[in-house]
């Protein structure tokens, strides 16, 4: 009986190694070949077939939306400043923030309809309580409103072409408040872009022949706001983000609330003892065109940047700019001189020095979070 179990376990062995045997023989190759294929796809510039077809197939129609999306911000937005100047100046409707409360306004009553008809859903609804209303949401909204009402009131005193000189500024004033506030810190690469920048806006004020200190100020309490009001959305919100038009939807009414109070409080008697309604309805074209603009151009804002990135954003920002000095100087006649070239093209160096830095910045701190976790 001994033997006869001790010949049947053999016999069960030497089934099993030839199955094995049998096994290795077959998946081996396999393996070899997935190596091998492993191992040329490790190669410096080696790509695999399927993923550059895949990549070709689904990159393709993401730089079409991108370049779609570029356009018709950049089209908009520049349409949108050509069209606040001519109503403030041209066409006498000299209350800007009257002017561009109606973009906020139509922004947050198209948002408003989109979210109470189902089309849109508030991702953060439970967050949102009155109190962590007042205390995250409404500072953002009231920095938010002076900076578009400083920012509009600019264009009484500048012209259209200087302004957009000015914003290449935005970057220094942004990184100033955001070290003193201790949200970021300082790289020799991004210092130097700041630098090269505020010498370059400085030289684009000198040769500027209708300069106001008025509009001046204005401009840089505008670019002051705004900066504030981005340090003060990454202290307050960190890495909560909204969709647009929840964006749009949750930040309106406060922007709205403090504008309406400035309109109050500088606008609206003159408003009504110099008829500024019969104004708007010698145009009346012009001013919703204008509301409904501000809405896309905060709408397609966000698409360029879901498309392109935050500096593809900014990129497309500074050839807008040039491209509006240039549209300025032909429609509205605005005299740029040879040292306002010199010191806008000295400013898009230091903005092209300045997002290098950024760039590298980011790059390291992603290096660094990534050891720290592992």
């Amino acid at each position: 009986a001994d033997s006869t179990r001790d010949s049947s376990r053999g016999s069960i062995r030497r089934r099993g190694r030839r199955t094995i045997h049998a096994l290795s023989n077959r998946v081996a190759p396999r393996a070899m070949s997935a190596a091998h294929a492993r191992a040329e796809e490790d190669k410096p510039g080696a790509t695999p077939a399927r993923t550059s077809v895949r990549i070709a197939g689904r990159s393709m129609p993401a730089v079409v939306a991108a370049a779609v999306y570029s356009i018709a911000w950049a089209v908009m937005s520049s349409g949108l400043i050509f069209l606040n100047n001519y109503l403030l100046r041209d066409h006498g409707f000299g209350y800007p923030m009257m002017l561009c409360s109606m973009g906020v306004t139509s922004s947050w009553v198209i948002s408003f309809a989109l979210v109470k008809t189902g089309r849109v859903t508030l991702k953060h609804e439970a967050l949102i309580t009155r109190r962590w209303y007042t205390r995250h949401i409404v500072p953002i909204g009231f920095l938010g409103a002076l900076s578009l009402g400083f920012g509009n009131y600019a264009y009484l005193y500048l012209s259209v072409s200087f302004i957009q000189m000015l914003k290449a500024a935005v970057p220094a004033v942004t990184m100033c408040v955001m070290y003193t506030a201790g949200l970021e810190q300082l790289h020799h690469k991004t210092l130097t872009g700041v630098v090269i920048v505020t010498l370059g806006t400085m030289i684009a004020t000198y040769g500027e022949v209708k300069f106001s200190m008025i509009g001046l100020l204005l401009m840089m309490l505008s670019e002051l706001s705004e900066a504030l009001r981005m340090a003060f959305y990454q202290y307050l919100l960190g890495n909560l983000k909204f969709d647009m038009i929840e964006g749009l939807y949750v930040m309106g009414p406060a922007s709205l609330v403090f504008l309406w109070l400035g309109i109050a409080v500088f606008e609206l008697d003159d408003f009504i003892h110099n008829d500024g309604a019969y104004i708007m309805l010698e145009a009346p074209l012009y001013f919703l065109c204008a509301a409904l603009m501000g809405f896309c151009v905060n709408y397609l804002s966000l698409a360029v940047v879901s498309a392109m990135g935050g500096v593809g954003f900014k990129v497309m920002g500074q050839a807008k700019n040039a491209a509006v000095i240039l549209g300025a100087m032909v429609i509205f006649g605005n005299p740029v001189t040879i040292i306002q070239g010199i010191g806008y093209l000295t400013s898009i160096i230091g903005f092209y020095v300045y997002q290098k830095g950024k760039i590298e910045v980011q790059a390291l701190e992603a290096v660094t979070h990534s050891h720290g976790r592992v």
